[in-house]
Formats: C-alpha cells, sequence, structure tokens
C-alpha cells in the first residue's frame, strides 16, 4: 500500500468476478489508512478469491493480483465448553477418570475447567492428562456423536487437529480412532514417537483414506477418540499433560 491514496476491494467465491472486477465481486474502496477488511459471515468448506487495487498519485490504478483462501469445518474449537454443569469439556469428552477404563483424565479439577492459556486459537484448549503407568497402559479421551456425522460433506477430505505437549512429559504414542455407526473402527497413529514431547503447537493433517482402508465410512462418524500409548501393551507406560486444539475439517 506504499503511496496509495485508496484501496478498491474485490471480494466473491468466483475467481473470475474478481479477476475482472465484476459488479458482484466489487466491495467498494477504502480510505488508504483502512487496512482491514470483513466479508463477514462466510460457508464451510468453501474457497473465496481477493484482490485489493491501489489507487495513487495521479488517479493511477496499480491493480492487485488475485488471491485465494479456503475455508474450514469446524469438530470441536473448544470455545463453547463453561464451568457450569451439563457444559463442561469433560462432560462432551468421555475420559478414564470418569468411565474407569483408562488411565485420562479431560480438563483440571478445579475451575476453570479448559485450559485458557496454553491455546492454539481463540480462548481456550482441551487439557488431556494421560497416565499408562497403571493397566491398561493406555489413556482415550471420547467425543461421541448424538447422531452420525457426515464429514464427507463439502468434499472434505482431512481431519486436522492441533497438539502440544510439555518438555517434562514422557513420550508416549499419540493417536486418533475413528468409528463409524457401523462400528467400523480406524486408528491412526502419530508419525512423531516423541510428540507428546514437543512444546510448540503441531499440526497433525490426517487424510480420510488413512481411516477408509480400515473400513471406517465417514459419512456416517459415530465417534471420534484421542489416545495416549498403546492399546496392546502389557507392561507399564508413562504420564504426562498434552493440549489438543482446534479439530476440524479441510479439503484435500
Amino acid at each position: 500500500g506504499t503511496s496509495a491514496l485508496r484501496h478498491h476491494v474485490y471480494f466473491a467465491d468466483d475467481a473470475n468476478a474478481v479477476a475482472v472486477g465484476a459488479a458482484q465481486a466489487d466491495r467498494g474502496e477504502l480510505d488508504a489508512t483502512v487496512t482491514t477488511f470483513a466479508p463477514g459471515t462466510l460457508d464451510s468448506l468453501a474457497t473465496y478469491f481477493w484482490r485489493v487495487d491501489e489507487t495513487v498519485a495521479g488517479g493511477d490504478i496499480r491493480t492487485g493480483p488475485v488471491w485465494s483462501f479456503t475455508t474450514y469445518l469446524s469438530i470441536d474449537d473448544f470455545e463453547s465448553y463453561t464451568d457450569e454443569e451439563g457444559q463442561t469439556i469433560y462432560q462432551t469428552w468421555m475420559d478414564g477418570l470418569t468411565s474407569g477404563e483408562n488411565g485420562s483424565t479431560v480438563g483440571y479439577l478445579e475451575a476453570p475447567f479448559a485450559e485458557q492459556t496454553i491455546v492454539y486459537d481463540a480462548n481456550q484448549s482441551m487439557p488431556l492428562d494421560y497416565n499408562n503407568v497403571d493397566s491398561p497402559f493406555y489413556s482415550e479421551a471420547e467425543r461421541e456423536f448424538d447422531s452420525a456425522q457426515d464429514w464427507t460433506a463439502g468434499d472434505a477430505g482431512t481431519l486436522v487437529l492441533y497438539v502440544r505437549g510439555k518438555m517434562k512429559n514422557d513420550p508416549e504414542p499419540l493417536y486418533v480412532v475413528i468409528e463409524d455407526q457401523s462400528k467400523k473402527a480406524g486408528t491412526v497413529v502419530h508419525p512423531d514417537p516423541k510428540i507428546t514431547t514437543r512444546t510448540k503447537w503441531t499440526e497433525w493433517a490426517i487424510p480420510f483414506s488413512e481411516f477408509t482402508n480400515a473400513g471406517v465410512n465417514m459419512a456416517r462418524v459415530k465417534s471420534l477418540v484421542i489416545g495416549v500409548g498403546d492399546k496392546a501393551a502389557t507392561e507399564a507406560g508413562g504420564k504426562g499433560l498434552i493440549f489438543i486444539d482446534s479439530i476440524l475439517l479441510t479439503k484435500p
């Protein structure tokens, strides 16, 4: 925007309309001091195009390039949970502390139950404490959906989540399990065996094919499990605390 007097914004879901400056994409002129544009509510899993032309001294127009981005579909951003009974994070994500079936604890034992400082996006993430020292030597948090979810709608093809560990954590495998309405389940293990010790947020993108190869119907998803450890383990593992944030779907 150097030396620009005004910015002319074009924005639409039609690349050609933006490229030619069609009326349907014209969002008007903004003063040079204005450096942001709010497009309003956007559709999930949709591609949008935008361009900014600059008016400079003498009235000349510098035509900007056409840029694009694709939105995602949120599965859980962890922002809706509160400390009120019926709305807590551990009432949606079943843990081992509640079920007695494994070594996980979702959320903190005292309010605020969700993590509000170590976050990838916005204001909250899910703290997942794993303790694989005692049998059954693995830890899981499960979210079961009220009805089967069609994750293939809108041409979605990749499951994405963000994870962050702590340096003092014991290294343990991190895995995701998807189960469909017919009880077919697929498990994917993170390729980094020390992911639980990483102190920066890591994006984990999993192609749907990793689950469909195991027979999972991604158009009928019934539950999502995030686990730490090895369900086949016969001896003690480690323990620690990880954080999960921004579980979403994207196009391949």
